[in-house]
């Protein structure tokens, strides 16, 4: 009885199947990442009413991408390992790779999906990726979601069967959908109940028949809400995922932490900095996202209109790319960088961080913009960690068949310590509510906080 919100692993539409780049094979004694790209219904910003007057307004504006929604960049997951593309789309996909741990990263309008994973000789390692469709996909990404919704990430990545519920599943145990099935269940025996007694069974017959669908409706959703939340929630952030098997020479290593853990304890006499670096994806304007459109085509048709609207991108990208990582120094000493979070061990007191914008993965014939650098003295502590932000927004503007891009630009909007906080606790489902409304029929009240 769970409707809409319940995850799906594969492509909404054909064009968008996962595969791997040509030429990669598996080689002896390799293990295999056996991965899976799924994606789930988020909840609207907007009423349908505003989507149709966003619609009517873009449309006497004369607009060649007028859409009833606001994503205007794609949401196609792009798998990274080792910071090597090695995959992209939704559905299931095998990948070989070395015996050892490896850094998974997932990107899509963001960066923030990554997880170490450990690889065995002739074994396969499962992980689940799951990102919510349409526009509020960013919002989570940002941590911009507010009230109900401030648990939900928009995404997550993790070993199967043990994703975060609560961040893929919007109000599942509260869905709307449940309710009108429970609904159906009840329209269904009083239909049952009445065709019963009209052909002549006993009353004593009949109501315990009719009782006994929507009873059984309701315990079979009780039951699939409690082995949800038995099966979905993660056991605790996974240990730090040292980077010096994959790093390029001489680049110093930094540990990669869970996106939601404690930094480690620096040795004695030693202090730490934590990068923790993101980008995302800027919007692109109408006329950006007329590129896509096929030669001679000079406005949206209703199906581009709907992959637009859910997956920000109107037709498939052949060619498709990653963000390359940013460019940082630790007093001179350049980072493997990652858009992770990035723990290393320093000296007490000052020091310098220098970070540049990546270069485009892919070539500008229309001259990309200049990368930009910044700054920052940062001051550490013996015995601490000094937590450092950078938040980059990147403008790209892919051509669907060709390797090339029409823009590229990327822009530091963040470079700055923060303060230090302690480490947010996995999401777990929250059943009572739902369930309580099930016994009480009280369906419309607010969400338990």
């Amino acid at each position: 009885m769970t409707l809409g919100s319940s995850p799906r692993f594969a492509a909404p539409w054909p064009e968008w199947r996962a595969a791997a780049p040509a030429g990669r094979r598996a080689a002896p004694g390799e293990g295999t990442l056996r991965l899976r790209l799924g994606h789930c219904r988020g909840p609207q910003a907007t009423t349908p009413a505003e989507r149709m007057e966003a619609l009517a307004r873009r449309r006497r504006a004369g607009d060649p991408v007028a859409t009833a929604g606001n994503l205007r960049s794609g949401l196609v997951p792009v798998v990274l390992v080792d910071g090597e593309h090695r995959a992209s789309g939704w559905g299931p996909i095998d990948l070989p790779l070395a015996p050892g741990r490896h850094l998974v990263e997932i990107q899509s309008q963001h960066s923030r999906s990554w997880r170490a994973v450990d690889i065995a000789p002739g074994r396969a390692t499962r992980l689940d990726y799951i990102g919510m469709l349409g526009e509020q996909h960013c919002a989570y990404a940002a941590d911009e979601a507010r009230g109900a919704l401030a648990d939900m990430h928009g995404h997550t990545l993790g070993p199967r069967g043990r994703l975060h519920y609560k961040q893929y599943l919007p109000a599942n145990a509260r869905s709307r959908g449940s309710f009108i099935v429970f609904l159906l269940c009840m329209a269904a025996a009083a239909a049952l109940t009445w065709l019963a007694a009209a052909a002549g069974v006993p009353e004593t017959a009949a109501v315990p028949a009719g009782a006994a669908i929507w009873l059984g409706a309701l315990a079979a959703w009780a039951g699939r809400v409690l082995w949800t939340y038995s099966r979905y929630n993660r056991t605790g952030p996974e240990a730090p995922l040292a980077t010096g098997a994959f790093a390029p020479p001489g680049t110093a290593a930094p540990l990669v932490l869970d996106p939601d853990g404690p930094p480690p304890e620096p040795a004695p006499g030693s202090a730490a900095l934590l990068i923790d670096a993101r980008f995302r994806k800027a919007d692109l304007t109408s006329d950006e996202l007329a590129l896509q459109l096929p030669q001679g085509q000079t406005a949206i048709d209703r199906a581009q209109r709907r992959r637009l609207d859910a997956i920000g991108e109107l037709v498939p990208i052949r060619h498709r790319f990653a963000v390359p990582p940013p460019e940082i120094e630790l007093d001179g000493v350049r980072l493997a960088g990652s858009w992770t979070r990035m723990w290393i061990e320093t000296a007490p007191g000052r020091h310098r961080v220098r970070v540049r914008t990546p270069a485009a993965p892919l070539p500008v014939p229309a001259g990309q913009a200049p990368p930009q650098e910044c700054e920052i003295d940062v001051d550490t502590a013996a015995g601490r960690t000094a937590p450092l932000a950078l938040t980059v927004t990147v403008k790209a503007v892919p051509d669907p068949t060709e390797p090339l891009l029409h823009q590229w630009e990327c822009r530091i909007e963040r470079l700055a310590a923060e303060p230090e906080r302690p480490p947010r606790a996995a999401p777990r489902a929250d059943v009572r509510g739902g369930l309580r409304r099930a016994a009480t029929g009280r369906w419309w009240e607010r969400p338990d906080r």
